[in-house]
């Protein structure tokens, strides 16, 4: 028997013992157990013995927790060092999340030379991460770190590695690559944003970001990082022969890597149907103080799936962007506190036990909290799964995940990446239709005019925008579709 098996019946294995746990908390005396958990436990005299049964079990649920078997897998940097692959001038590494990147590039990839390293990656949040602003921590981590805005650098070593996003490296090699004419090697994290925030924002300075970090630079090495090369994929239809100068090392599915699995899925296609989950393990979940994980694209959707939590008895705490631009959406000063805890101490803050994320807060920080137990991914978006999923630092024992439906609902209806942000034409809203597969009660495919009404309205999370554009010397009529709130 595989690791993989073994820790599945070893999760079905506590699921069972807690199961008998709480029938034994409700069990009264002069009452009958449940046949099947009398079968198993014997009788029960009394209170007292009750909970000598309980210490029990719970010894027992202890010591098979104690005994989950190491995997035995490999990090990342200890299959490249035995593997030793020819790195190109231009490499990405796809590898899964939590599979040692970081101690790739300082074990590996640095050159231990006098000279500078730049490391970019794909929002503030990971920044702060990497290159903390306070110099106490800073001077913990003595990682050879700083930033534009902190150029203190504690620890030991003949390197230095200047952090920042792709969005502040956009606008300083806006005018000309100066900037990175005495660095030798550039890491790119989390790479597969910079195509994708790029496609949301149309940025001059990010697509210039682009356009440098995809050539050949004499005398520079550049390594790019991704668990998923949905974006960067789609950036190359968009833009062909842009990776050209890359090398690609896939370790995704290489059978010695270390990486987080689930160990049980289910799959919905409407946001209800989570609601048989939540029902089956709250009572587990409030008696050994399990928690979960969700995330949802727009705030619409994590108000839904808070909603549903909410009235099945859990506690959600739902966190979007800090800096998003309608004022309505705002977070409260509750929200916020919660949400420096959640990034400061890598748990989930007392009383939540539900916590609802989205697209703003999938990179760049982990929840290291042993009492996740569940996950939903309100998500047909491969990339936004991994990264989601990716904050857990362990394995999940249920994964729930959404796909595709063909019934029409608005809440069902999800926008493919590669439509949103882009002037839609005639043919291509007819494309979209065909991709979205929403059948009427003829049984044919839904046209546009069935599917606009159901994305502009205030419940759908995403804002319609219909206008004109000059295209190959004519106007014409076009729609725009987009998220609602801001992607940090």
């Amino acid at each position: 028997m595989n690791i993989k098996n073994i820790k599945i019946e070893q999760m079905k294995k506590i699921e069972e013992l807690e199961n008998i746990i709480l029938e034994l908390e409700e069990w009264q005396e002069g009452e009958e157990l449940d046949s099947n958990i009398k079968y198993i436990v014997g009788e029960v005299e009394d209170s007292k013995h009750r909970h000598e049964k309980i210490r029990f079990y719970k010894e027992n649920i202890s010591m098979i927790k104690a005994n989950i078997p190491e995997d035995n897998k490999l990090y990342l940097s200890e299959i490249i060092k035995k593997e030793k692959p020819q790195f190109g001038s231009n490499t990405l590494i796809l590898a899964p999340v939590g599979s040692g990147k970081t101690t790739l590039i300082k074990e590996v990839l640095i050159n231990n030379k006098p000279e500078k390293v730049l490391m970019l990656v794909s929002n503030t949040a990971l920044k702060d991460s990497v290159s903390p602003k306070d110099n106490v921590s800073k001077e913990k981590m003595a990682d050879r770190t700083f930033t534009t805005q902190n150029r203190t650098i504690y620890g030991k070593g003949e390197y230095k590695i200047h952090v920042m996003s792709y969005a502040e490296f956009g606008r300083r090699i806006e005018i000309n690559n100066n900037f990175i004419k005495d660095i030798k090697q550039i890491f790119c994290d989390e790479i597969h944003s910079l195509p994708n925030y790029q496609r949301i924002a149309d940025s001059t300075g990010l697509s210039h970001a682009i356009k440098t970090l995809f050539m050949k630079h004499e005398g520079k090495e550049i390594y790019y990082f991704t668990a998923t090369d949905e974006y960067l994929k789609y950036m190359e239809k968009r833009r062909p022969g842009v990776l050209d100068n890359v090398t690609i090392l896939d370790y995704r599915n290489h059978p010695d890597i270390k990486q987080y699995i689930p160990l049980s899925e289910y799959k919905f296609s409407h946001i209800e149907q989570i609601r048989p989950h939540l029902r089956a393990r709250l009572r587990t979940f409030d008696y050994f103080g399990y928690k979960a994980l969700a995330f949802s694209r727009t705030i619409a959707g994590q108000k839904r799936i808070a909603e549903i939590a909410e009235e099945e008895g859990f506690n959600p705490l739902v966190l979007w962007s800090i800096n998003n631009a309608d004022k309505k959406m705002k977070m409260t000063d509750e929200q916020l506190h919660a949400r420096e805890y959640l990034l400061t101490n890598g748990e989930m803050p007392e009383p939540y036990n539900f916590l609802v994320i989205n697209s703003a807060m999938q990179e760049g920080w982990d929840l290291h909290d042993s009492k996740i137990k569940l996950a939903i991914m309100n998500t047909t978006s491969e990339t936004e799964k991994i990264q989601a999923l990716g904050r857990l630092r362990n394995d999940i024992d249920i994964l729930v995940y959404k796909v595709k439906s063909r019934k029409i609902n608005h809440a069902d209806i999800e926008i493919p990446n590669e439509y949103l942000n882009i002037p839609l034409t005639a043919k291509r809203k007819e494309e979209l239709c065909e991709k979205l597969n929403i059948i009427n009660s003829e049984g044919f495919t839904s046209k546009w005019r069935v599917i606009n009404p159901l994305l502009d309205n205030d419940s759908s999370g995403y804002k319609v925008l219909n206008h004109t554009k000059n295209i190959d010397g004519k106007r014409t009529r076009v729609t725009t579709i987009s998220i609602k709130e801001d992607v940090e």
